[in-house]
């Protein structure tokens, strides 16, 4: 008789923790989008391959990511992977995300259709992406939105050195050809 409360009282407390989770993974995104700041300048179109937008990406995500808890790695191939490792039960377990790009308004890329694993087994996008969210340190121009599940990334409003400006206008992964529209500011 005991083992039966026992049971039904556990029972009762992992069901709590589960619709506690739920209620706190399927909370709405406040993300507002941002407009793209007009920047006046020569425009130039820079044709690359899929090994040097990795090589610029992660030198770019390490400086912006020193001081963070949770590290990341970004690559591309014939989608847009991130991997890291989290916590769980004292072992750091491998997290990838893979996503598809796309262009959108204004030259920015948002990346859709994530496939999601925690180890081998395969995660809800709500909960990886609002993890991710919450956990891991992004530029502000990277804007996780788990309801919508994807990522939008600002190009348009990322600053490099000397106030240059950068847009999407191709990214075709299956032929490797990614073309950028590189605006350098006039005074």
């Amino acid at each position: 008789m005991k083992w039966k409360i026992a049971f039904f009282g556990l029972l009762a407390i992992n069901m709590v923790i589960v619709v506690s989770l739920l209620c706190l993974i399927l909370q709405p995104s406040s993300t507002k989008l941002p407009t793209p700041k007009a920047v006046k300048g020569a425009t130039f179109l820079v044709h690359s391959s899929k090994e040097d937008v990795n090589i610029l990406l992660n030198d770019y995500l390490k400086e912006k990511t020193k001081n963070s808890s949770l590290s990341y790695r970004v690559w591309i191939d014939d989608r847009v992977y991130v991997a890291s490792q989290v916590p769980l039960f004292s072992r750091n377990v491998d997290l990838t995300v893979s996503f598809v790009p796309k262009i959108v308004k204004g030259g920015n890329l948002e990346l859709r259709d994530p496939d999601l694993s925690l180890g081998e087994w395969q995660l809800p996008v709500n909960y990886t992406l609002s993890y991710l969210q919450k956990h891991a340190k992004l530029p502000d121009e990277v804007m996780i939105e788990p309801d919508a599940h994807r990522i939008y990334i600002d190009l348009a409003n990322i600053q490099l050195k000397n106030g240059y400006r950068i847009t999407a206008k191709e990214f075709d992964l299956e032929h490797d050809k990614i073309v950028f529209a590189l605006t350098v500011p006039v005074k």
